[in-house]
């Protein structure tokens, strides 16, 4: 079994409003990541907020793989949301597939092959990359998941692949349109142009 899991407990601040509610072709930014995720060959979603009311007014989506975490402490940092989503899988996933909710443009053939390939090796991690560099979404075998819970602050997964990189796979992507979010309101108004 293979969980993903989509952080979406984030502030904002740069953007100075809800970006994952903003509009995308006629849906919110944060639906395009979960309908993706839910079209690939994930078994089960975990999406984790900050506040689920609001979310769940825009966001009217059901479906039996996925579920949604309220990270009560989403102000100290992007760790509590990977600790939040990581305690709310099933205890059966051998992976957890994290994905950040401001990526609208991922595609579930993206998040197939990223699995396809952690299916085919031992590796510990497996990330993709565009020109060389490592981009999200970044899947972690579960022998990782004890180093992942004790992560602390604004601190994502990153520090691992450094530490693991001898041990993780990389999947060189052809286009960047996948990995493009929505931090400035700039971003927001390329992909409203290109998507």
């Amino acid at each position: 079994m293979i969980s993903g899991i989509i952080l979406a407990a984030g502030a904002s601040e740069r953007m100075g409003r809800q970006k994952l509610l903003l509009d995308l072709k006629g849906k919110p930014v944060l639906q395009w990541t979960l309908e993706a995720a839910l079209s690939s060959r994930l078994d089960e979603i975990v999406c984790v907020v900050r506040e689920l009311k609001e979310i769940r007014q825009k966001i009217p989506l059901r479906h039996e793989k996925l579920r949604w975490a309220v990270n009560e402490r989403a102000a100290e940092g992007q760790s509590t949301s990977i600790i939040a989503g990581l305690e709310a899988i099933s205890p059966e996933s051998e992976a957890a597939l994290f994905l950040v909710g401001d990526q609208p443009l991922v595609k579930p053939e993206l998040i197939n092959a990223l699995i396809e390939l952690f299916r085919k090796t031992d590796a510990l991690i497996v990330v993709p990359t565009f020109a060389g560099q490592s981009r999200n979404p970044v899947l972690f075998r579960n022998n990782l998941f004890p180093e992942i819970l004790e992560l602390k602050g604004d601190r994502g997964a990153r520090g691992l692949i450094e530490k693991y990189r001898q041990d993780s796979a990389f999947l060189e992507w052809p286009e960047e349109t996948p990995f493009l979010d929505v931090d400035r309101w700039e971003d927001y108004e390329r992909l409203t142009r290109s998507s």
